[in-house]
């Protein structure tokens, strides 16, 4: 921080005051002074300042223009003298501090606390008397360790046992240090221990290292500078946990240490020292909406370091974190258990399971039940089956058999069923007895009463015993008889008595079954006399209001196999889709039908099961509801706080917990205890309170939601429990349990999979090699012959012929609709997109062709960087004039040195045409194989600071820069909501559903969209499905503009026009005097180089080449390219325009020619490109080979870097249009206030130059504009350049005007309807359209065949010429 001191001043407050022209009746002293010069504020420290310090300080900031400080070094207040007023209690307090209109007295210990709390009205009594200050606040803080210290005193003052405090020193031991939130308000050498969460290079003559550490209590900045930096910078790294020494100072309230030496250390990490570890299986990320602040990364790394096998990411309503999860576990090695916690909504049970249209009437039905050893067919096994087949409405046969179990039957169970132990000793296994029951069963459609029960037990064994996947068409009679009778239960017995059946031997599975059989008979005859032909519209039926209608409640859905995340991507989606509202909601239909590979847990409080208890419903109740579940899940106490809207108490929960693990173990369903976690440490509560500030009203007490240990939890589960069994059954061994059923599922191959387009491959292949014989003759020359083989074999051989193709298909469409397009990205890196027409970018290097004979010749190693700067010349073969091409561009840049990265086409479109482009993609492969892009909002660092800025205020403190510093970095990366891309398609072969790689949603889940997006980002799907950006742009429109202007194809005009260039460096061509423009370069109005911005750096470097123009648009588009990295090279003279980097492929080019391995290269430039900079290796590397240190500190700075082909696509565009400004202004003019007129200023365009002017001199005044501002203020620019043209507007005519475009009309141009204030396109076009059918006859006839209305009309009658038009109809006498 750059600050300028001046200590004894010692100057007369009173005279001071007089000389900047103000009087006070004090008489102090202004001690000393310093200047931040980072913060414009100027600090005065003075005594004897009294009442008057406001009114001097404000009077001062007046009078100085910037922010000024006054700190009393005389307010301090006497220990001694407090000590009196305590009676003794003196030795508890430690320091006492005046912090602006309050006084805070930091005590050692909570006891000492209470004692000064008891002493409160006195303390008052005195302060008020010496400060007139009232608001006291006692703290405790834990003695501090001492150091050697120089007592200061800053606004936050520290107060000494009398107000003269001398400086002292106490020696420090070697392992004694600070932390960041232990710091005191003195100053002194000290050591302070923290982990680095930010460090940066800063700026000036001086190298210095600004460093952020955290104790995640509080955070403190330090500086090295030069050796100490250069040091700290290669040997120290963030997440670092380090001791740093050196001088602790306060410039305006805020620690800095100024550091000497530096030490690593032992990070502050809780480690799990358990043997035996527990699985996380209830966790939320930062993908859970504005929830969680736990970030994926530390999570995983934090599970590896404590040898964990496996955790789960279980996010609030969505999906959107797995890819980020599996990646990190993967590289982890760890199994990732990719989950849920859904918004689930009881919508009653779904009639069938895996459902499938059919003939009620004429199907043929078993009927089955059976008899188990307990709920869960993870745990427990089948021990009788019973069933019986209908056919045509008859019964017409059985089965029925008793299983041998493996285990031992429990007395409950016997209970229950009736079945003896001795009963089963001779039975049949279950694996003799399954194949028997499925031969049985075949061809029909099953049915039982519950059917989730048995057809989950009987799908789990058929798959364990036989590997196969049994997904039956199962009906189910508790669901059908719901939607049919109305009852007040729906158990057998009940149905039975309702349909007059009589009593039967219940919980034996044949008698089950023939009784549900039975009732089934009955309830179809009610089908059929509702007209339902299928069991599909009786469960449709009120379903979506019942949805929205009810309550949601909280249930975690953990992910088995492969085939439980494609039905967890479809229940997101549907959640998303369907049944959106407020939350994304989950019918508990829909979650029973589809529950196949998927674990159901009971969540938090807010579960079913929980609500269910609290709700006071009975055990057989209980038991129903539990019984849907796979598993129960119980929390630490601390997450409940202990004000809670349930008004529950821990001492409840605590009992409900205890009845949920007895009735769980009766019932034999696993019960685990899960974290809940949203943050990954204690001390983290924090960041979730700031992310939670403008969320909430107040701040309330954090849960405990932090990521325990195998330890911690066993406590939490011992405080509920007392009994050590119990505890490890919930924390260990069931947890693990179902970790190990859960398999290792790949969510995302990161292989492409393309839609399939026959003899796409041999399509690509012979259409370039066409077109390259067409441009350059037969036999191609070698290096064309070379360069397109090897690009057709990466192309063909990795599968991405049909990428080519699509997007050739998409263009051609285009230009046969009369629309160019244009490229964007690297796409102009190949040679085959170029020969197919896909962009217009030739990547080869420059050289000559003749259109004729055929002739090439290349002109390598030269100093030309494009073809279109070689020098004109005839053909040596036949004379004619050779064409020029080649923007000399490797095809690695587009798809890597092996040919394996997935291309990205990226097209430019006609805004005006971009929607039917993606029709016509949604027609090529199906409206149901194409969806837009998903894109995922997170919190950035404005809005991050805003979020920290709400957490001060709702605190009521002030934190440091360096905390506030950290918590931004912490809060940056938290979703926000979801979006489209602006144009990326997702095309998903028909062979797959979308719901093999992603669910889907509307974009921001607003339902009134037309489209759906996937509900994974794009990045994270690309490598596995094809994305064609489809982009709408001007530039593609300004060109058709043009060519219907004036007749002429913009895409044959000369791109080595000398007068067309010459206005990227000068005004000579348009014969305008600089200083009447106010600007020397003639690019006003040309995409890319028409900003204020971009029209600086032409006027710095004054290009003379098409190459350098490239090279320009390369600078300005990058992050961190031209500014503060090459325009200072070049000023310095170290470097000219065609030697910095303004290009990734600058980079490769350049290291690969200085010698380096051209895959090495690669790497660099692709870390480059993307602001990660060089690791300490590289830079090495690039030393060896005598790379100029310029070039590696470039490298160092970028923090994001175009491609050469985009550039090189935006000049072309940007030239074409820039040839018609000069040769074809009225063209252009009109062209280019047709589509970028929206802030059109009517009045200054009829007004003429003057107007011009003065409202260019109102907008100068303003330093800060938003974008329409600016818009208008380009607008008029380029209107005054216009005018000075020679060039003037028509006004809007009721005969002439066109609704939208500029005209061209007697060498002006005829302004259109739809640039009157507030009156729109749809009313200008109403306008047009009504002209055309007849000439307009009044005014009244305007009103009544148009939009106008009255507030129009006044606008018109201003503004329209409109040809002596009578007010009303005149009525003819004959």
């Amino acid at each position: 921080m750059k600050t300028t001191l001046i200590e004894n001043l010692n100057l007369n407050v009173r005279e001071f005051a007089k000389n900047v022209g103000i009087e006070i009746e004090s008489d102090g002293t202004i001690e000393s002074a310093y200047f931040d010069w980072t913060t414009n504020t100027l600090v005065l420290k003075a005594n004897g300042l009294g009442a008057e310090v406001d009114l001097l300080q404000s009077w001062l900031r007046q009078f100085l223009e910037t922010d000024v400080k006054l700190i009393r070094t005389d307010a301090l207040i006497s220990l001694d003298d407090i000590a009196k007023e305590l009676n003794g209690t003196f030795p508890y307090i430690q320091s006492v501090l005046l912090h602006g209109d309050k006084v805070v007295m930091k005590v050692t210990s909570e006891f000492g606390k209470e004692r000064v709390e008891s002493k409160k009205p006195l303390i008052r009594s005195y302060i008020r008397q010496k400060l007139s200050i009232e608001d006291i606040e006692i703290v405790v803080e834990e003695p501090k360790i001492e150091t050697k210290i120089e007592t200061v005193k800053p606004n936050l003052q520290i107060v000494g046992s009398s107000t003269r405090v001398e400086k002292e020193k106490v020696e420090i031991k070697e392992s004694d240090f600070l932390t960041p939130s232990t710091i005191t308000t003195q100053q002194g050498t000290v050591k302070v221990k923290g982990q680095i969460f930010k460090m940066e290079i800063r700026g000036g003559k001086k190298k210095v290292l600004a460093v952020c550490i955290t104790d995640k209590k509080d955070s403190l900045l330090c500086l090295a500078f030069n050796s100490v930096a250069e040091k700290m910078q290669a040997e120290l790294s963030e997440k670092d946990c380090v001791i740093l020494e050196g001088d602790l100072k306060f410039e305006e309230d805020e620690p800095i240490l100024y550091v000497k030496e530096y030490k690593k250390a032992e990070p502050w990490i809780r480690m799990d020292e358990s043997e035996v570890k527990r699985v996380e299986l209830h966790a939320h990320s930062k993908f859970s909406d504005l929830d969680s602040v736990l970030d994926i990364s530390s999570y995983v790394e934090r599970a590896k370091l404590w040898g964990w096998k496996a955790i789960a990411i279980t996010d609030h309503g969505v999906v959107q974190a797995i890819p980020q999860f599996y990646e990190a576990c993967k590289n982890a090695g760890i199994k990732p258990i990719f989950g849920v916690e859904a918004y689930v909504v009881n919508d009653s049970e779904p009639i069938m399971y895996n459902p499938r249209d059919f003939d009620i009437s004429k199907a043929t039905y078993v009927v089955v039940d059976l008899e188990t050893t307990g709920l869960h067919p993870m745990f427990s096994e089948i021990i009788e089956i019973g069933a019986v087949k209908i056919e045509e409405g008859q019964i017409t046969d059985e089965f029925h058999t008793l299983v041998k179990p493996k285990e031992k039957l429990s007395d409950f169970t016997s209970y229950l069923t009736g079945i003896k132990q001795e009963d089963l000793e001779n039975m049949p296994t279950i694996e003799e007895v399954l194949p028997k029951f499925l031969d049985f069963c075949k061809d029909s459609i099953l049915v039982a009463h519950n059917a989730s029960f048995d057809y989950r037990f009987l799908r789990y064994w058929i798959r364990k015993l036989t590997g196969q996947d049994w997904n039956v068409t199962f009906v189910d009679t508790l669901a059908l008889s719901k939607r049919l009778v109305k009852l007040s239960g729906y158990n057998l017995e009940k149905l039975a008595a309702h349909f007059k059946m009589g009593s039967f031997s219940h919980h034996r599975a044949l008698e089950d079954a023939k009784v549900t059989a039975k009732i089934f008979l009955e309830l179809l005859k009610l089908v059929e006399k509702k007209s339902f032909k299928t069991f599909s519209e009786i469960e449709i039926s009120q379903k979506e209001i019942v949805v929205r209608q009810s309550k949601p409640f909280h249930a975690t859905i953990l992910v088995q196999n492969k085939e439980g995340l494609k039905n967890l991507y479809k229940l997101i989606s549907d959640a998303h889709i369907k049944y959106f509202h407020s939350v994304p909601r989950i019918p508990k239909s829909d979650l029973q039908a589809l529950r196949a590979g998927l674990l159901i847990g009971s969540a938090c409080v807010s579960g079913e099961v929980i609500q269910e208890l609290l709700s006071g419903a009975d055990m057989s109740e209980i038991e129903q509801t539990i019984s849907f579940y796979d598993f129960i899940e119980i929390m630490p106490l601390d997450l409940l706080p202990e004000d809670n809207d349930l008004g529950l108490t821990r001492e409840r929960l605590k009992e409900v917990y205890l009845k949920l693990f007895e009735i769980a173990e009766k019932m034999n369903i696993p019960i685990v205890m899960t974290g809940d976690v949203h943050f990954l440490d204690p001390e983290d509560s924090k960041v979730r309170d700031a992310l939670e500030a403008p969320q909430k009203d107040k701040l309330t007490q954090q849960p405990a939601a932090y990521l325990r240990t195998t330890n911690e939890m066993m406590q939490a589960a011992m405080e509920i429990f007392q009994d050590e069994s119990k505890a490890r059954k919930v924390v260990i061994d069931y947890p693990n349990q179902i970790a190990d059923s859960i398999e290792m599922v790949v969510p995302l191959e990161k292989k492409l999979h393309p839609p399939k387009i026959e003899e796409a491959d041999e399509q690509i292949k012979t259409l370039a090699i066409q077109r390259a014989k067409e441009l350059y003759g037969e036999p191609l020359p070698e290096l064309i012959q070379k360069r397109l083989e090897k690009e057709l074999n990466a192309i063909i051989n990795h599968g991405y012929a049909v990428l080519y193709l699509i997007a050739k298909k998409m263009v051609d469409k285009s230009l046969s609709d009369g629309y160019v397009v244009g490229s964007r990205g690297s796409v102009g890196s190949s040679l085959v997109a170029y020969l197919l027409g896909i962009t217009e970018v030739n990547p080869l290097p420059p050289h000559y062709f003749c259109n004729q004979c055929k002739y090439v010749e290349f002109v390598e190693n030269s100093s030309y960087g494009s073809g279109y700067d070689l020098p004109r010349k005839k053909c040596p073969k036949c004379g004619n004039e050779l064409s020029r091409n080649g923007q000399d561009i490797p095809f690695e840049t587009f798809m890597g040195f092996e040919g394996d990265k997935v291309p990205d086409i990226d097209l430019n479109f006609s805004g005006e045409y971009q929607d039917e482009a993606h029709r016509f993609i949604e027609t090529l492969f199906g409206k149901s194989h194409v969806y837009r892009a998903g894109t995922i909002n997170t919190i950035a660092s404005k809005t991050a600071y805003g979020f920290v800025k709400n957490y001060e205020e709702k605190i009521n403190q002030k934190l440091r820069k360096a905390e506030v510093e950290r918590l931004v970095n912490e809060l940056m990366g938290v979703k926000r909501t979801t979006g489209q891309h602006p144009g990326g398609l997702i095309i998903v072969p028909k062979e797959y559903e979308v719901y093999d790689f992603t669910p889907i949603q509307y974009p921001a889940n607003v339902k009134t969209a037309e489209t759906f997006t996937t509900h994974f980002d794009y990045e994270a799907i690309h490598e596995d499905l094809v994305k064609i950006d489809a982009l709408g742009h001007d530039d593609p429109t300004f060109i058709r503009l043009l060519k219907e202007f004036t007749g002429i194809d913009p895409m044959t005009i000369p791109m080595d026009d000398p007068d067309t260039l010459k206005i990227f460096s000068s005004l000579e061509p348009l014969k305008i005097d600089p200083k009447e423009l106010g600007m020397d370069v003639g690019t006003l109005g040309i995409p890319e180089f028409g900003t204020q911005f971009v029209r600086g750096m032409l006027s710095e470097t004054r290009p003379k080449t098409f190459a350098e123009l490239v090279r320009i648009s390369g600078l300005s588009h990058g992050t961190d390219v031209w500014l503060n990295n090459a325009k200072d090279w070049i000023e310095q003279g170290k470097a000219t325009l065609s030697e910095v980097i303004s290009c990734r492929d600058d980079i490769m080019n350049y290291l690969i020619k200085k010698g380096m391995e051209a895959s090495k290269a690669f790497k660099i430039m692709e870390n480059v490109r993307k602001g990660k900079g060089l690791s300490e290796e590289e830079e090495k590397n690039l030393r060896e080979l005598k790379v100029p240190e310029w070039f590696i500190e470039s490298c160092k700075r970028i923090k994001y870097l175009f491609p050469k082909a985009h550039a090189a696509a935006y000049v072309s565009m940007a030239f074409r249009i820039a040839y018609f400004k000069v040769h074809y202004p009225l063209a252009f003019y009109a062209a280019y206030f047709t589509l970028k007129g929206d802030e059109f200023d009517i009045d200054a365009a009829l007004g003429g130059i003057k107007v011009v002017r003065e409202r260019l001199q109102e907008k100068a005044k303003s330093t800060k504009k938003d974008v329409r501002e600016k818009s208008e203020e380009t607008n008029l620019e380029v209107m005054l350049e216009m005018f000075l043209r020679g060039i003037s507007f028509l006004p809007v005519n009721i005969k002439k005007s066109h609704s939208k475009l500029f005209l061209i009309e007697d060498g002006k141009l005829r302004i259109p309807f739809n640039k009157l204030p507030g009156l729109g396109n749809n009313v200008a076009e109403s306008i047009v359209k009504a002209r055309e059918e007849k000439p307009f006859t009044s005014i009244e006839d305007l009103i009544a065949r148009t939009k106008v209305n009255k507030a129009h009309l006044e606008v018109i009658r201003k503004y329209v010429e409109l040809e002596n038009l009578p007010e009303k109809e005149q009525m003819g006498l004959f």
